[in-house]
């Protein structure tokens, strides 16, 4: 595991260039090698440890949909987008699956997840309408507003992980989910707001992978 650890950050590293760098195919290749390493191991993972007819079969599914949205977000925004909405819908409902049977805990106590998402989504649809010129998302703002209320409630699930479920592989989870929220806000920022920011792309980057790792990582060490 660590040496599996070691070359998915080597290739990481690696990514902060070929991201930038112009050359799409270099970038294809580094992103589609981390994106099948923690899909294999998810895999490798399931079926070792985990009965097929399970709810750990909706991980599975947003991790597939995680992947996909990898392969086609290099070429293709909107229909990597596409697949990214699927997965974080069922990153939360699995999620909030596990605050209701591993955690003990019931749709009201976590309702309040559902409220931070609502203002974050309230404050996005705000600012994208305030300011056009300085967001500047036009024919695409709908489409992504509709997107970030599923990105905001992966994330913001996630978030209730760690403040509930502490000290367990679920907490380390729910980290994942929030850096792949972050790692969201973040490319909508450079996307939208700081173009060819090369920072925030890498910073997007870091983000990302680290959280799908963490997401990984968190079904081994159960």
């Amino acid at each position: 595991m660590i040496v599996f650890i070691a070359i998915y950050l080597i290739a990481l590293c690696c990514y902060f260039k070929t991201r930038t760098s112009g050359n799409k195919k270099a970038r294809a290749i580094n992103k589609y090698l981390m994106a099948t390493m923690y899909l294999t191991l998810a895999f490798v993972t399931f079926f070792n440890k985990y009965e097929f007819a399970s709810y750990q079969l909706l991980l599975m599914a947003a991790l597939i949909l995680a992947w996909l949205g990898d392969i086609f977000l290099v070429f293709d925004f909107g229909r990597g987008g596409d697949f990214f909405l699927a997965g974080n819908i069922c990153f939360t409902l699995y999620e909030q699956v596990v605050l209701i049977d591993k955690g003990g805990y019931w749709f009201n106590d976590f309702a309040w997840t559902f409220a931070v998402a609502g203002i974050m989504l309230a404050i996005a649809i705000f600012s994208s309408g305030r300011w056009p010129n300085k967001i500047k998302m036009g024919k695409m703002r709908w489409p992504m507003m509709f997107y970030l209320s599923s990105i905001f409630m992966h994330g913001i699930t996630g978030l209730a992980l760690i403040i509930m479920m502490p000290g367990t592989n679920f907490a380390l989870m729910g980290l994942g989910s929030f850096l792949f929220m972050v790692s969201d806000i973040i490319l909508n920022l450079y996307r939208y707001v700081f173009n060819n920011n090369k920072w925030m792309i890498r910073a997007n980057s870091l983000t990302y992978f680290v959280g799908l790792l963490l997401i990984v990582l968190s079904t081994v060490y159960v």
